[in-house]
This record gives C-alpha cells, sequence and structure tokens, in this order.
C-alpha cells in the first residue's frame, strides 16, 4: 500500500488548525506521514502540533524560525518519504475521502500526478466548486505536449494555469527532481512551483468534477489578502525565475505564455495598488508609472498583440493604456470609477 506524505506549513492558523489536522487524521486511506512544519508561529500552533503528535505516530513535527510558506514547504518536502507528496495549508481542510480516491487513480491510470477540484468555503456559509477550464481525464506525455503545454505557464484568457492549486495535486515523489520553492517569494510562489512540476512529469490525471479540498476563504489575515507596497519587487523577482527556466526550453516554445505572466502580475501589481486604502491618489500614480517604464515592461508590450488577446474588451481597453503610460490619467479614472478608490 503506498505511503503518502502530507506536508503542513503551520503559521498563525490557531482558529483552524486543529479542524485541519483533524480532517488529514480522518482520512478513509490511513497510510500517511503527516508533516506539521510549525514556521516560527507566535500563537499556540506549536503546542497545538506536538499534541497531535502524541496521539498518534504519523505526526512529525518540525518546529523553525519563521522563513515563510516556501521554506516551510520545503523542509517538508526534504523529509517526505511517502510514495506520494501532497500539501495542506494549516486554515483549510479536506474530505474524508480525498486521499482514498487520488491514490486509487493515480494507480490504477499509473501516472506521476493526480489533480482533483476543491470547493471555497466562504464565512457566510456560501460553498461553491472551483473547476479548472481544462478537460478532465488522463493525459499522458503526448497529450501533455499537444493540449496541456499551450497553457502550462498561464491560460489564454491571462489567468493561473491549473496547478496553481498546488494542494490538490498529490505527485509521485521523485526525491531530489522535485522542484522546491523558491525562498524569499511572497507571492505566487505555488504557481511557479506547480509549472516547474508539470514540466518534469510524464502523465497526469485531471479528477474534474470531484471537489475534496476545502478552501477556506474566511482568513483575511493570510498573504493572500495583505496588501504590500513592495508587491512589485516580488512579482520582478518572479518573473525573472519564469524566464530562466523557461525561457530556454528545448521541449517546448514558452516565449508568448512568458509575456503574459508579465502581463498577469501587472494586472495584479496595478489593481492592488489603485484599489489600496492607505495610499493618496498621487502615490498610486507614482508606483504604478514606476511599473509601466520598467525595461521588461516595455519590451513586453512593443510585441505583445492585444487585440488578439482573451480577455473582455475594457481590459484590452486598460491593456492597450497599460501599453502608452501618457494615458495615466485614464488608467485612473477607470479605476477610481470602477472602485471609487
Amino acid at each position: 500500500m503506498p505511503k503518502i506524505s502530507v506536508i503542513v506549513p503551520v503559521y498563525k492558523a490557531e482558529k483552524f488548525l486543529a479542524t485541519c489536522i483533524e480532517s488529514i487524521l480522518n482520512q478513509t486511506y490511513g497510510n500517511l506521514e503527516i508533516i506539521l512544519v510549525d514556521d516560527g508561529s507566535p500563537d499556540s500552533c506549536g503546542k497545538i502540533c506536538e499534541k497531535y503528535a502524541l496521539s498518534d505516530s504519523r505526526v512529525k513535527v518540525v518546529h523553525q524560525k519563521n522563513a515563510g510558506v516556501a521554506a516551510a514547504r520545503n523542509v517538508g518536502l526534504d523529509l517526505a518519504e511517502g510514495d506520494y507528496v501532497t500539501f495542506v495549508d494549516s486554515d483549510d481542510y479536506i474530505q474524508p475521502q480525498m486521499y482514498e480516491k487520488m491514490i486509487r487513480c493515480a494507480e490504477h491510470n499509473h501516472c506521476d500526478l493526480v489533480m482533483c477540484d476543491c470547493i471555497k468555503v466562504y464565512s457566510d456559509g456560501r460553498k461553491t466548486i472551483y473547476s479548472h477550464n481544462i478537460r478532465g481525464g488522463l493525459y499522458e506525455e503526448k497529450q501533455l505536449h499537444q493540449e496541456y503545454y499551450p497553457h502550462l505557464l498561464i491560460t489564454r484568457s491571462i489567468e493561473y494555469p491549473a496547478t496553481i492549486s498546488n494542494c490538490v495535486c498529490m505527485v509521485k515523489n521523485m526525491r531530489q527532481r522535485m522542484p522546491r520553492y523558491e525562498i524569499g517569494i511572497r507571492f505566487s510562489e505555488d504557481w511557479f512551483w506547480g509549472c516547474q512540476l508539470m514540466l518534469r512529469i510524464h502523465s497526469f490525471y485531471y479528477m474534474k468534477g470531484q471537489a475534496y479540498y476545502m478552501y477556506n476563504c474566511s482568513n483575511q489575515s493570510s498573504v493572500t489578502h495583505t496588501f504590500t507596497s513592495d508587491k512589485w519587487d516580488d512579482y520582478k523577482a518572479l518573473y525573472a525565475r519564469f524566464q530562466e527556466e523557461f525561457g530556454r526550453s528545448e521541449i517546448y516554445d514558452f516565449r508568448d505564455q512568458l509575456d503574459k505572466v508579465l502581463l498577469f502580475f501587472i494586472y495584479n501589481a496595478i489593481g492592488d495598488i489603485f484599489c489600496s486604502s492607505v495610499l493618496t491618489i498621487g502615490e498610486k500614480k507614482r508606483m504604478v508609472n514606476k511599473i509601466l517604464y520598467e525595461d521588461s515592461v516595455r519590451n513586453m508590450f512593443k510585441q505583445l498583440k492585444i487585440g488578439k488577446l482573451c480577455v473582455p474588451k475594457k481590459q484590452k481597453l486598460l491593456t492597450f493604456c497599460y501599453s502608452h503610460p501618457v494615458l495615466l490619467s485614464l488608467i485612473s479614472f477607470y479605476f477610481e470609477k470602477r472602485y471609487r478608490v
């Protein structure tokens, strides 16, 4: 019976942690190794982890100084002894049959990576299934090249690719060949890791419509919901890593996708700036102007065919304005009208 290593990075999640851990311990598939990495959490998370380690021998606990989620996940990957590896975030939880269904799928189809869907859970009790816009089923190596690689880095509609959701993926443990997370990158580090992973596997099965992972959308203290003024610096560093990893690929030409990755970063960074409640309009314009005059940004817009982008007309118009920074006042007006900033 294959063993699954479940890696849980833990930080400031004392409100949710017990539910998370118990959902893993109560899986209908029992051959698990649960690695809890306490990333220097200042609350009671460390004690909660130790309590579960004492009550169940499958639980291993690592305590470290705070180094970020990427470093915590890497510690888990270094320790993972299972045949398969997966992740759960410490403020989320999973359905009891998740790993039984996924391991059965992986073994039956002899595939390297299995991915299911997730359910978004909101603070008002609403739950919605989140599914990716790709076909379900098995992708062998030929199908990966023909069907998946065209949107491995980013979709045609300038959205995250399927493997942004690392926690709904279960992959064969490649040990030393397993990609590691980028230390120091605070945003979208899971995006880059998932893309690296897809380039190293030979088969993939998407359990489309089968949602077993419960994603908690109510934790507003998470990094996803926090504005930081230097986010663009992180995006630039991550884009450089995308270029290094995929810019000279001999397997597939990712150059067009790389341009769209940078465009996605621009959309997010500028959107965050104009939606910020802590910046003056003058500060917002200066920050946006700095982004739009970056050399990498100017070069990207020179070769980007805006008219052929698979985005709504308003977004095409906004993208055109981004490509002409002299139109910054129009960009500002757009956000003021849409978000009343």
